[in-house]
């Protein structure tokens, strides 16, 4: 299984995946969905925090 982050636009509100492994700080990405530019934030390092504790739970 492979590990990814969440990100939410915060343009439409929508998720779309990103793999881990193709994640870096300051990044800049666009949204699946309608475009929008998105970078990853403190808050979604923090919700990857919580997705990371559950992916390595027995």
């Amino acid at each position: 299984m492979e590990l990814t982050i969440d990100y939410e636009c915060p343009q439409c509100k929508k998720s779309f995946h990103q793999r881990f492994a193709d994640i870096s700080p300051g990044k800049i990405r666009k949204c699946t969905h309608c475009g929008a530019t998105v970078a990853l934030t403190l808050e979604g390092l923090r919700g990857f925090e919580k997705a990371l504790e559950a992916y390595c739970r027995p």
